[in-house]
């Protein structure tokens, strides 16, 4: 995706997470959906009854996630590979494979992606996600609760991988304490899904 189309990036951003879109409508663009329209259209998804869920090494970092945050994993929602695209920039050309979910909620936002960037595509990935993150505390720069978690985010590379972990589940009991100690809570639940997902890419 080109510069150029940038503003168009930051607009359908906007739109979507600030509540625009109307979220009723049967977009079947969305990988994860919750009326099944019979088919698939993320290249690693696979519809399961009325859902899709990814397969693959993805699927794998994906549990151990999930296995070590429990039910402090919130992201509930795939991103097909357009969506990537529009969201972030990051576009099919770019990788291997890739696994996007985030909170499907209006107030939600915490989110996981991890691409298998092809080679010579790693620093354009990490730019585009860098870029995605700005955009995300710019929108949420007045809601302090999404606020501390995209400021605890993590975008880091293993070998290949280019992960962007923005985790945290309910801050309501750390608001009262302020930012610093949402902060720090998202800080300790992002660093310990990436040392997990470090642990299977490198299998130690």
């Amino acid at each position: 995706m080109k510069k150029n189309n940038f503003f168009l990036i930051v607009l359908s951003t906007f739109l979507f997470l600030t509540g625009c879109v109307d979220k009723n409508k049967n977009d079947e663009s969305h990988a994860f959906v919750d009326e099944g329209n019979g088919e698939e259209d993320a290249i690693n998804t696979l519809q399961v009854g009325s859902k899709y869920k990814i397969v693959g090494p993805m699927d794998e970092l994906k549990d151990a996630v999930m296995d070590i945050l429990d039910s402090n994993y919130w992201p509930d929602t795939l991103l097909s590979s357009e969506e990537l695209a529009e969201r972030t920039g990051i576009s099919e050309n770019m990788y291997d494979d890739y696994m996007a979910e985030y909170q499907h909620t209006e107030a939600g936002i915490d989110m996981m992606i991890i691409v298998k960037a092809k080679e010579g595509q790693i620093q354009t990935v990490e730019q585009y996600l860098n870029e995605y993150r700005e955009l995300l505390l710019n929108i949420y720069s007045n809601q302090p609760q999404n606020r501390a978690k995209i400021f605890a985010s993590r975008i880091e590379t293993i070998e290949n991988y280019v992960c962007y972990i923005q985790l945290g589940a309910n801050l309501s009991p750390f608001e009262k304490n302020g930012d610093e100690a949402m902060i720090y809570h998202c800080q300790q639940e992002n660093e310990r899904a990436l040392d997990i997902i470090e642990k299977r890419i490198l299998n130690t």
